[in-house]
């Protein structure tokens, strides 16, 4: 499989909504409250990125397609002492897991956050998603022990990884 990473492009919101409504369905059904996913809709998604110009993110292309993607940025919400980067997102759709595309993106957002002077970058990962803290620890994040936690219509707990870059 020949798999395409570049950034995103303004144009790219309709693909990248899509991957995010998809991804977020495939990845959290039993993870979170099944009334907050049938609240989520594609339309939900194509404003979030038609509205932020898909700046500051990769994309990964199959067959012309967009089949994943990952954001990156100054870390939101910064209540630290650091400079910390963030990745803000990573999604990739179910059928194309287990193929590195994950890595080649995450690899790429940190070569951009390197550049941008961050000496760390940090995550927010949901405690309860093995999966995905297996897949940040194995690319060297560690957990902080730092929670929070949301209402998602259930309280749900979210923990805070780092990594020095």
């Amino acid at each position: 499989m020949k798999v395409i990473l570049r950034k995103a492009l303004p144009d790219d919101y309709e693909q990248i909504a899509f991957v995010h409504y998809k991804a977020w369905l495939e990845t959290y059904t039993g993870l979170l409250p099944e009334s907050f996913l049938k609240n989520r809709t594609l339309e939900s998604s194509i404003n979030i990125f038609k509205n932020n110009l898909c700046s500051n993110t990769v994309v990964a292309i199959v067959e012309g397609k967009i089949i994943g993607f990952c954001g990156w940025g100054p870390l939101r919400n910064n209540s630290f002492e650091e400079n910390f980067g963030e990745i803000h997102g990573i999604y990739l759709l179910d059928s194309y897991k287990k193929h590195k595309i994950g890595r080649k993106m995450l690899e790429f957002a940190l070569e951009k956050l390197s550049t941008k002077n961050y000496p760390k970058v940090g995550l927010w990962v949901l405690s309860s998603n093995e999966n995905a803290i297996h897949f940040y620890k194995k690319l060297g994040f560690s957990d902080t022990g730092i929670v929070k936690e949301e209402n998602l219509g259930e309280i749900i707990t979210e923990s805070f990884f780092t990594k020095e870059i």
